[in-house]
């Protein structure tokens, strides 16, 4: 069960999530102002290991920083369940306010190997609907925490090139509710997991003015077990038991690509900009066993999701005011990883978005302190996706805004 609620969970975060599917990257405040563009490349904090590992041999000096965003997200959400009991209409609204911080330090060992170090969550957020909304069966409250802690090197083998590795340890948590059409509950919790992927970046720097970086992040394959605890419906046809039972299922966090460019126009202005692709079609079904389940070899759950593979865009800028002041800008646009509105559940309502971003810093001594600004225009989504004998006919209006407080120390 652990794993389904994971999965389920990470899912559900999608409707809450910053990026395709339930992926984030908002770890990097300077970053966050001007979009994400340049992501691992920048040098101007010390997130690189999450990004492009390679990418922290353009940070001048040794330090660390600490970050904390606040992810604020609305969603409305309107239509009917049809069900054999019959069709239920409604409308709901969902408010999900996280804080996501992260933690990195770098060290420069000498001219040409730097370590570093990052905590961070990479997949995550949540959907919180009423427990009596109409469309309950499919889903009630969802929750899911991904970090990663990653250790990484860097290595400048050239004066031009530079390569960089990260050992991504990464710790999975989830909570995920729901109801049954026929007054039955269920509640997955516990769920938990731990295993380890990698990343590997490479930095070009063709001229002092131009830097150039592409990365790769490898799949992370989870196995969750964990207890679901709930009451069997009235009809008897759910499959679910009365009381507790331990229950299994798999998942995979996707692969990414970045490829990120930054230019430097003047001793004021850098612009940068970023490409990133992510392997969602890992995702194709999520499938949950109960091990007494009354059918032996037949999930208790199962729901074809069927995802596609997803890009990000951005462009950003910096303009560096004086000595001690940068203001920053930057907009993305975010496809959605979901084919089509059958495959839209209530736990997945993803849509493609489009970022627009403001920030700043403010240096001074051995002290830096950034602020970024983010408002995700969502796309209207419509879900038309059946689970079993309940159909879920919806449509979600959303929106959010992001706000982060980054400090850094340099040493």
């Amino acid at each position: 069960m652990k794993k389904i609620i994971l999965l389920s969970a990470v899912m559900m975060s999608s409707s809450a999530a910053l990026a395709a599917g339930y992926q984030l990257q908002e770890y990097s405040v300077t970053g966050l102002g001007r979009a994400m563009a340049g992501a691992g490349i920048m040098g101007d904090d010390y997130s690189a290991p999450a990004f492009n590992p390679a990418g922290m041999d353009f940070v001048e000096k040794s330090g660390a920083q600490f970050g904390l965003i606040g992810v604020d997200l609305r969603s409305r959400v309107e239509g009917s369940q049809t069900t054999p009991l019959g069709k239920q209409e409604g409308k709901d609204f969902t408010h999900i306010f996280r804080l996501l911080p992260n933690v990195f330090g770098q060290y420069k060992l000498n001219d040409k190997a730097t370590l570093g170090i990052g905590l961070y969550t990479p997949f995550g957020l949540a959907t919180d609907y009423r427990n009596n909304w109409f469309a309950s069966a499919q889903g009630q409250y969802s929750a899911i925490t991904v970090v990663d802690l990653s250790p990484s090197l860097s290595y400048k083998i050239t004066d031009k090139v530079t390569l960089g590795a990260a050992i991504n340890l990464q710790y999975a948590v989830a909570h995920l509710t729901s109801a049954t059409f026929d007054n039955g509950w269920t509640n997955m919790k516990e769920a938990d997991d731990i295993n380890a992927g990698y990343t590997i970046g490479i930095t070009f720097q063709p001229w002092k003015t131009t830097r150039l970086g592409v990365s790769y992040r490898s799949k992370v394959d989870h196995k969750l077990h964990g207890k679901n605890s709930g009451r069997a419906g009235i009809s008897g046809q759910t499959g679910f038991l009365d009381g507790t039972h331990k229950v299994h299922a798999s998942i995979t966090t996707p692969e990414t690509i970045i490829f990120s460019a930054a230019q430097d126009i003047g001793s004021q202005w850098t612009l940068s900009g970023t490409a990133r692709f992510t392997r969602w079609t890992r995702f194709h079904d999520l499938v949950i066993y109960q091990d007494n389940y009354p059918i032996p070899g037949q999930p208790l759950s199962a729901v074809h999701e069927h995802w596609r593979n997803t890009w990000f865009f951005a462009a950003g800028a910096d303009y560096k005011f004086c000595k001690n002041l940068t203001f920053r800008f930057g907009t993305a646009y975010d496809q959605t990883a979901i084919k089509s509105p059958k495959y839209r559940t209530v736990r997945i309502p993803d849509e493609r978005r489009i970022w627009t971003s403001i920030g700043a810093s403010y240096q001074r001594d051995n002290w830096q302190v950034d602020v970024g600004y983010a408002h995700l225009f969502v796309r209207k989504a419509r879900g038309e996706a059946q689970t079993g004998l309940v159909k879920v006919d919806s449509t979600w209006k959303t929106q959010s805004n992001i706000l982060g407080l980054q400090f850094q120390y340099k040493f």
